[in-house]
């Protein structure tokens, strides 16, 4: 690699390595605070070098990448590489941006094996950037996992030129890319008409005899997975029995192997018995007891693929079937291992070792935080998201903490002068005394100060975010946050009042922002909404000024800002109090987050 190239993959390891809270085991919260301030302005000088190296030797060169030599080629597919290998994600969005602008330079050239190795390779760089708003629902989510499966599409469709291309690598290239369609499709029929074709292809002797030196046998087994992965939709009935029986073999080569060997893998046993169970070959009690002897085989420590398997995603699973079956809920037994196993669950997240963070444990990050079910005795969801922010997303809780003194101090001006203005919000209307109404206001003030922004955690950008300028296609997945924390936050009974100022907060006063389908007079909350996006914004002003960024929300009132809140920014006492939270020290922030760091 060029030094430019070997000095960006050096940066980016140590902003991950100084991003880590724990890394220093510091007896006193001032030695602490100290080494953080000295991190952290070590992460700003390697992001403003890392902007630096881009700006001058990167994108320069993808310009210009027609006149690249072979060498120079070579020495940039390295770089790819390296950023992204499939378990740690350096940096997948630069990826996606080396391979696309190669697949335009290759489609410049004409060169037709390149074009096929390129769209496979973007379109795995995109599948991953993708996948933490795979399901969402949401028009420009949905239009983001249409142009990855178009990606694919494209590569797969190359298989009508399959006898005259010589190049068996590019064959390969072509299989895979028409395997893949599968993983970027919304609809399960689509996916396993995609996978039914591919099974075809890579058993037909015709395409075996064009390209012998292919690992076809690899190329069956995961085509068999990612058909068996659609085995949570044969209970839903508007499957043919031709779909039912091409998941069902599928499933049965996958799973049925690893079920009767001497030490069967969880990973692969699991989603057996979860087939049985769906198809109706084994009854619901004993499909829990399964369940409940592999989340119990496991130790919580176990903090390998399998040990993560079966101590975060199986419990999920075992809340799952309780949601489906309501009658469980009330059972003693099931009751009680949930709570356990919820327990057990926490203990291996938080436990989990900060430098061994891989892709694996962050999708069952937002597994749990997308499926965590609340119930009695199980620790309320409001609790969860607080444990989890402070463990693995520490900037932005770090950054809540500041929004929630900025919307308390906010929100006390306004009720002072206007003690009615948030009785369209229906627990603060029912409240009769005026400081028990006071309290609860501040007391939700906090906390939508610490969740607006929930969505955040969902995404995986925080380090992208800490390691250069965000790329245009990171840009519109950040607008997703808004929706993906509205749904989650939605689902549960301690967040749910929470949940509008998640979806509305960087919506327009007067229509604009985002998302487009916000519509702000249909939401009781919408006050607080209001005063969360005036809040909203001046914590993400940048340049250092509060008062100019002040006079920009006033300057917007009417269009963007409601003039109802904007109007309390005419009190000099409530601009310069706001104006000191905005810029003073974090260290307060800081000392709140130290007493709950080793929790």
């Amino acid at each position: 690699m060029l030094p430019y190239q070997t000095q960006y993959i050096e940066n980016v390891r140590e902003i991950a390595r100084l991003n880590d809270v724990y890394g220093a085991s510091l007896s006193d919260f001032d030695s602490w605070w100290a080494w953080r301030r000295e991190a952290k302005s070590t992460m700003d000088q390697l992001k403003k070098e890392n902007d630096v190296l881009l700006s001058t030797h990167l994108f320069p060169m993808l310009d210009d990448l027609h006149n690249a030599s072979p060498q120079d080629i070579a020495q940039l597919e390295e770089f790819a590489a390296v950023l992204m290998d499939w378990s740690t994600n350096l940096d997948c969005g630069l990826y996606v941006l080396i391979h696309d602008s190669l697949l335009s330079m290759y489609r410049i050239r004409q060169d037709r094996n390149s074009i096929i190795k390129e769209l496979y390779k973007l379109g795995m760089g995109m599948y991953y950037l993708l996948r933490p708003v795979r399901y969402v629902k949401d028009k420009q989510a949905g239009q983001l996992r249409f142009e990855n499966e178009m990606v694919f599409t494209e590569g797969g469709s190359y298989l009508k030129f399959f006898e005259e291309i010589q190049d068996e690598e590019t064959k390969g290239y072509i299989i895979r890319s028409l395997a893949n369609i599968s993983i970027c499709a919304d609809d399960a029929q689509r996916r396993i008409a995609v996978s039914a074709n591919v099974l075809r292809i890579v058993q037909d002797d015709y395409y075996r005899s064009l390209a012998p030196g292919l690992p076809w046998d690899v190329f069956l087994r995961r085509t068999h997975q990612q058909m068996s992965s659609n085995r949570t939709v044969l209970s839903k009935g508007n499957l043919s029995s031709r779909e039912l029986m091409e998941v069902l073999e599928s499933c049965y080569e996958v799973f049925k192997p690893e079920s009767v060997t001497n030490n069967p893998n969880i990973r692969w046993l699991w989603p057996y018995y979860e087939m049985e169970y769906t198809c109706g070959f084994v009854d619901l009690k004993t499909t829990l007891e399964r369940l409940e002897q592999l989340i119990l085989s496991v130790p919580a420590e176990q903090y390998d693929d399998s040990g993560l398997y079966a101590n975060i995603q199986l419990p999920i699973y075992y809340s799952d079937l309780m949601k489906k079956n309501p009658a469980l809920q009330s059972n003693p037994h099931h009751a009680s291992f949930l709570i356990r196993a919820y327990q057990k669950m926490m203990r291996t997240v938080l436990s989990f070792p900060v430098e061994k963070i891989t892709y694996t444990f962050l999708y069952d990050i937002r597994l749990l935080i997308n499926e965590y079910m609340e119930a009695e005795g199980v620790e309320s969801y409001l609790n969860v998201t607080a444990r989890l922010m402070r463990r693995f997303f520490p900037p932005l809780y770090i950054r809540s903490l500041k929004a929630s003194a900025l919307l308390r101090r906010y929100c006390a001006e306004i009720f002072d002068h206007d003690p009615a203005f948030f009785d369209d919000i229906p627990f603060l209307a029912k409240i009769a005394s005026p400081e028990e109404k006071r309290a609860a206001l501040m007391d939700y003030a906090d906390g939508c100060g610490m969740l607006h922004d929930f969505g955040l955690l969902q995404l995986g950008l925080e380090r992208t975010v800490q390691t250069r300028n965000l790329f245009e296609t990171e840009d519109q997945m950040l607008r997703l946050h808004a929706r993906m924390g509205s749904e989650a936050l939605g689902k549960r009974l301690s967040t749910e009042r929470f949940a509008d100022v998640a979806l509305g907060h960087h919506a327009w006063y007067q229509g604009g922002g985002y998302p487009e389908d916000y519509v702000r007079l249909s939401s009781p909350y919408r006050q607080m909404t209001d005063v969360v996006a005036v809040g909203s914004y001046l914590l993400d002003d940048r340049r250092g000024d509060p008062q100019a960024a002040i006079q920009d929300v006033i300057a917007q009132e009417q269009k963007r800002f409601s003039p109802l809140v904007t109007a309390y920014l005419s009190s000099p006492r409530l601009r310069n109090d706001l104006c000191a939270i905005l810029s003073g020290s974090e260290e307060p922030y800081y000392r709140a987050f130290y007493q709950h760091l080793f929790d």
